[in-house]
C-alpha cells in the first residue's frame, strides 16, 4: 500500500475502497484505493476522509467500469490492527444507512510492520456486516 507511509508523521491516513461485490459466491474484489483528499483532516488517532474527493472517486470508478464503493482503509500509526470502538461505530452508521445499500463493509487497517515500519505496511481486512456490535 504506497499511500500508508504517510503516517509516518504520526497521523492516520486513509481512503475508499472501490470495486465489486459482494458477488454471488460472497467474493468482494477490491480495484482500488483511493487516497485521503486534500481537505482529509489526519490526527494522531482520528481520520476524516475529505468527502468530495471521495464522492469524485467513485463517481470515476462507477463511470469508467462500474466500480462501487466497498468499503475504507486507514492506517493505525499507534494501538493495533483492530477497528476502534470510534470506527466500529461509524462502520454501524454506514451500514445502517439504507441510500448507500451495503450488505457488507470492508475496513483495512493498516500498521507498520514491527521491524520495518511504514517501509512494509501490514494490512489487516475486516468485513462487517449489519450484525456487528459496536
Amino acid at each position: 500500500m504506497t499511500l500508508a507511509p504517510e503516517s509516518a508523521d504520526g497521523r492516520e491516513t486513509g481512503g475508499i475502497l472501490l470495486g465489486r461485490g459482494p458477488l454471488p459466491d460472497g467474493l468482494i474484489v477490491i480495484e482500488q484505493a483511493g487516497d485521503a483528499g486534500a481537505e482529509a483532516i489526519r490526527r494522531p488517532n482520528f481520520f476524516l476522509r475529505d468527502r468530495a474527493h471521495a464522492e469524485s472517486l467513485a463517481l470515476s470508478a462507477w463511470k469508467e467500469r462500474q466500480a462501487v464503493w466497498v468499503g475504507d482503509w486507514h492506517t493505525h500509526p499507534v494501538g493495533g490492527p483492530h477497528p476502534s470502538h470510534r470506527d466500529l461505530r461509524t462502520y454501524a452508521g454506514l451500514l445502517a444507512a439504507a441510500e448507500l445499500e451495503f450488505l457488507v463493509f470492508v475496513s483495512i487497517i493498516v500498521v507498520p510492520d514491527v521491524i520495518d515500519g511504514w517501509r512494509t505496511p501490514q494490512l489487516h481486512p475486516w468485513l462487517l456486516d449489519g450484525q456487528q456490535s459496536t
